[in-house]
């Protein structure tokens, strides 16, 4: 063989067919291959080298390579052109069940498959276990009643849809089902679970600590003031019972397992309308300031398996709260403590800050002077109450001040000389107690900000400083809580378009913009986030103002800015990416309506609730690397916004809001490379949609 054949077999490695066709034109003599026709084939036939590949760019450095797009590694080969390959391992957000995340050359890191954990096996329940890193497979136990479905290994349970139904089930007499799961109905030793109805009640007479399995327990009775349970809620009760000798108070509680507690007290076993004391929730609680010689039932329900805690306590019996009503009302004039309870009181009155349907009870007193008064009502148990100041008794719009907290304190400035009411409640029907202090002091004028009519007046354009740490609450506000606030005021001179910022930190705010301080009424706009922000579109001239409010006495910073009037852009037709409205390249103000819209790209992510409602599509194509702010601001729904880049590929947006901006609406701010962008107004979950307001900014 020579040394020519042998190099060219050597460079024609990557033509392996070719090569195999072409060897016997390699042998050991220099003569013809007739297989070839008599021709014989040289070495410069053979491909050379690697070859360059098409566009390559040429290039002397590293530097001369970097294409923008992080995941690649950019080098200048040895033969003097670029090469970009690949490197995934760029794009690992450390993060599991996401999948493993791809490098695409063109778009940089994007999404891999998620991790489903599915083995394939019907029989296991599969959830990826994101802080072990690892798929977890547990058997299959939808009912969650402790026992696997009896088509899986090692399963006994006949219907793996009830959880009163399973191999630990005790056989119910009588009602044509296989309870215990052994492919037999009401054998001999059926029965019913222990204390399960009204014949077979278990005594609590003596008072202390009860455990009642609801596991096995049917749902045979009604709690009142439960309603109904929810879909696919199985509700178990049991029957408890006690007599009493002599008169005495009792108190009830019931602690379910992680779940919600249901309590019922009468004095006819099972019937709902003897029920004289109700509760629902976690936990549930009774209480009777006074019940008379004879025997008693309860109902306690639980909406999950596993036990319940029943506590049952007898006290002295109390005499009713003496001051129920208006006319009854106890006097506080000399100020001081006093202690009450709302058990067994009705609901006469109402508050302008408390629950509906919560007990109350009246105080009253009397000053001829001037006074600030400090009012504060806690209850021992931590439950919130709800007072308010009033100086017409039977009538809520009298109110000078509300509280509802846990404890409910206010400060009312330079009360005038008269009669006030102070109406104390609870939250729902709690039947608690409670400690009022009352304290009359020298007249002090409101902090700036307190009250309308001292407004802090904000100039437009400027940083304000603000706290509400010495703020009382007066004012209602329609996306905030019975939180203490504060008032500012600003002043147009002409329509303006105008931005509010309020920063409190870490704090949360909330901000009522409105055109009548004390007239929620007249409010334009209300928003909540950590900083608020809002974006009001073309008002009239003349003043406005911003009720600032918080559960934290939190400092913060608020500034109002105007600009020109901004004409919105009206859009139709942007139903797809295809057909996506293309934003200008300095941005605009653009309406639209999802209501006759489709639902066409839902997110991947937990924002909006997957977003599955109408959408409207928008293009942006960004020629430099811009700051890109949109909001929703204004719009009549709950939105979403998500952003694309180069498509609009379902579950692959780059980024998603629901609830940053302006109270329900979306607000995205971000540094865009340049490339092909589109924005997607959407809703949360599946029925969100409506008249929409989108505006995009677009600065260096």
């Amino acid at each position: 063989m020579t040394a020519a054949c042998f190099a060219s077999r050597l460079r024609a490695t990557s033509f392996a067919l070719f090569v195999a066709m072409s060897i016997a034109g390699c042998g050991d003599d220099d003569g013809p291959d007739e297989s070839d026709g008599g021709q014989t084939m040289d070495a410069g036939q053979f491909d050379a080298g690697p070859r360059r590949p098409d566009g390559a760019r040429d290039c002397t450095s590293d530097e001369e390579c970097v294409d923008e797009v992080t995941c690649t590694r950019d080098v200048c080969d040895p033969m003097g052109y670029c090469r970009n390959p690949v490197d995934p391992a760029v794009c690992d957000d450390e993060i599991f069940c996401n999948g493993v995340e791809q490098c695409d050359p063109r778009r940089g890191c994007v999404p891999g498959p998620r991790e489903t954990c599915n083995d394939g096996d019907v029989c296991t329940l599969d959830r990826c276990d994101e802080p072990g890193k690892t798929c977890e497979h547990f058997p299959r136990d939808l009912d969650q009643d402790g026992d696997t479905d009896w088509f899986c290994p090692g399963g006994s349970d006949c219907d793996d849809m009830d959880p009163v139904r399973h191999s630990e089930f005790p056989e119910v007499c009588g009602d044509r089902v296989d309870n215990d799961c052994d492919d037999a109905i009401d054998e001999p030793d059926c029965g019913r679970a222990p204390n399960d109805t009204c014949e077979d009640p278990l005594d609590v007479s003596a008072g202390g600590v009860f455990v009642v399995d609801a596991s096995s327990l049917g749902g045979d009775y009604t709690i009142p003031c439960a309603g109904t349970p929810p879909s696919g809620t199985v509700r178990r009760d049991a029957i408890l019972t006690f007599t009493l000798g002599e008169a005495r108070g009792v108190r009830i509680r019931a602690d379910g397992p992680a779940t919600l507690t249901g309590l019922a007290l009468g004095t006819e076993c099972g019937v709902a309308e003897s029920a004289t004391e109700c509760s629902y929730g976690f936990p549930a609680e009774v209480r009777a300031r006074r019940l008379g010689i004879g025997t008693y039932f309860v109902v306690v329900s639980s909406n999950a398996p596993g036990d319940v805690a029943v506590t049952v306590e007898f006290t002295e019996p109390t005499e009713p709260a003496p001051n129920e009503a208006c006319d009854s009302a106890i006097d506080v004039s000399g100020g001081g403590t006093f202690t009450g309870s709302l058990v067994d009181v009705a609901d006469d009155l109402s508050t302008e800050c408390g629950s509906i349907g919560a007990p109350d009870v009246v105080y009253s007193f009397t000053t001829t002077a001037d006074h600030d008064v400090r009012i504060s009502a806690v209850s021992p148990s931590g439950d919130r109450l709800a007072w308010d100041l009033r100086s017409t008794c039977e009538s809520s719009a009298s109110a000078l001040r509300c509280a509802n907290d846990s404890p409910a304190n206010g400060l009312v400035h330079e009360l005038p000389g008269g009669t006030y009411f102070i109406v104390l409640e609870g939250t729902s029907s709690a039947e608690i107690d409670y400690t009022l202090e009352v304290e009359l002091l020298p007249p002090t004028p409101p902090p700036a900000g307190d009250l309308c009519r001292n407004a802090i007046p904000l100039v437009l354009g400027e940083r304000t400083e603000g706290t509400l740490a010495d703020k009382e609450d007066d004012l209602v506000t329609s996306c905030g809580f019975d939180f203490r606030d504060a008032v500012h005021s600003f002043t147009l001179g002409a329509r303006r378009d105008v931005t509010i910022e309020i920063d409190g930190g870490t704090a949360s705010f909330n901000a009522s913009v409105r055109g009548t301080c004390a007239d929620g009424a007249t409010q334009l706009r209300c928003a909540r986030g950590t900083p608020v922000r809002m974006r009001l579109r073309d008002l009239a001239a003349g003043t406005y103002y911003v009720v600032v409010e918080s559960f934290n006495a939190a400092p913060y910073a608020i500034t109002v800015t105007d600009s020109d009037p901004v004409t919105p852009v009206a859009v139709s037709g942007n139903e797809t990416c295809a057909s996506a409205f293309e934003i200008p390249a300095t941005g605009g103000v653009f309406t639209g309506d999802t209501t006759a819209m489709l639902d066409d790209l839902q997110t991947r992510t937990s924002c909006g609730d997957g977003a599955r409602s109408t959408d409207a599509m928008f293009r942006l194509e960004l020629t430099e690397a811009r700051r890109v702010v949109a909001n929703t601001g204004g719009s009549t729904f709950d939105t979403v916004l998500h952003v694309h880049r180069d498509s609009c590929a379902n579950t692959g947006e780059l980024a998603c809001d629901d609830d940053s901006g302006d109270g329900s609406s979306s607000l995205i701010d971000r540094r865009l490379d340049p490339g092909t962008y589109f924005l997607v107004v959407d809703g949360r979950g599946m029925v969100s949609r409506g008249q929409y307001t989108l505006e995009v900014l677009v600065t260096p």
